[in-house]
């Protein structure tokens, strides 16, 4: 997914194997779930004569990495440090990825000069510090096929489905009123989500994400200034800067954007591997036992995902779901949460173009 074979020295950066530099990587024990979350600033507040207090918010400090790399049988004297310092330049960037998850990467930066531990002119450690200053892994996929890269690692660590289809649309044209969509984040924590618009918005358009109680409002946005000039309007869920782009020009354009910013919440963890059976209508049964309250969540089924709204015996594994079954049939299948937004006009829309840009995000 990220890398098109296999890494060998056990990450990458820049898009270079440290086995290339005659590099394997050892970390320390405290240091081997590289892949835990970021440290959390947590915002609260105590009173004296109050009970308890207030909780105002958190967030992530950038992710550091304690790289701890291993060389043998090679001799300073022929340039395995002078490649390592060239690779490892404080303040270089680029992305870091580790064979054992290769579906997802950070963008890190060097943020030390790896210093050798030498046992010996011809072998030693050297460690590498690194910090993701966007605390957070991404990946440029959204499924993850059979054969895949590291194909059943995945599934047991993301909410990836297994082919292109099961992921929910995530650009449409010709929107004229109010419309509900569904968006699938199958990473572990919350994807922020760049907007691109052109059309005409009337006196104003709001994108409600139910699942997060977040609003991103759009205004004064016309055909004009956008499909008629070939441009539209991107409003950066990361940076959070508004821009007014064209082909080959892009220019800031704040005025478009009147609130709020869309994240996505994660799907949390998948149920796969379900049987599912139904007939024309609205009932779902699975022939897997299911232990756990699947209301609310979503089964994708006859070709759509759709919602899990009633349990109709708790007995059986019987449910009710919307919209309606239009066919029969019996299928594997999985379920997950997903994130339930709404595209509301003030007064009228014309959108020729809403699209919705996002990566899976890990921690």
């Amino acid at each position: 997914m990220q890398c098109d074979k296999l890494i060998e020295g056990g990450f990458s950066f820049c898009g270079i194997d440290i086995a290339d530099l005659g590099l394997t990587y050892v970390p320390e024990k405290e240091d081997t779930y590289v892949y835990a979350p970021a440290e959390t600033n947590i915002y609260e507040e105590t009173f004296e004569g109050h009970n308890g207090g207030y909780y105002y918010g958190s967030s992530k400090q950038p992710k550091e990495f304690r790289l701890r790399c291993l060389f043998e049988e090679s001799s300073l004297d022929e340039g395995v440090m002078a490649k390592i310092h060239n690779l490892f330049r404080i303040g270089k960037a680029g992305k870091l990825i580790f064979a054992r998850r290769p579906w997802c990467y950070y963008y890190a930066t060097v943020t030390s000069v790896p210093h050798p531990e030498l046992n010996n002119y011809m072998n030693g450690l050297v460690t590498i510090n690194m910090k993701a200053y966007y605390p957070y892994a991404r990946s440029d996929k959204m499924y993850n096929e059979l054969t895949d890269v590291d194909h059943f690692r995945v599934m047991r660590n993301t909410a990836m489905p297994e082919n292109e289809d099961m992921v929910p649309q995530t650009s449409f044209t010709n929107l004229t009123e109010q419309t509900e969509i569904l968006l699938l984040n199958p990473g572990t924590e919350r994807a922020h989500v760049s907007i691109i618009v052109a059309g005409d918005v009337g006196d104003g358009v709001t994108i409600y994400n139910k699942t997060t109680n977040q609003t991103c409002g759009l205004v004064a946005i016309s055909r004009a200034d956008t499909t008629d000039s070939d441009k539209e309007v991107y409003i950066d869920g990361v940076s959070g800067k508004t821009l007014l782009r064209g082909s080959s020009e892009s220019e800031l354009a704040f005025m478009y954007h009147d609130e709020g910013f869309i994240e996505l919440e994660p799907a949390g963890e998948p149920m796969r591997q379900l049987f599912a059976c139904y007939e024309p209508g609205n009932t779902v049964m699975l022939t897997n036992q299911v232990h756990i309250n699947l209301i609310g969540k979503y089964i994708y089924i006859d070709n759509r995902w759709r919602k899990i709204v009633e349990q109709i015996n708790s007995d059986v594994d019987r449910f009710t779901v919307t919209p309606e079954i239009e066919h029969s049939g019996n299928e594997k299948t999985m379920v997950v949460s997903m994130n339930e937004l709404i595209i509301t006009p003030k007064t009228t829309m014309n959108l020729d173009k809403l699209n919705f840009s996002y990566k899976p995000t890990f921690a």
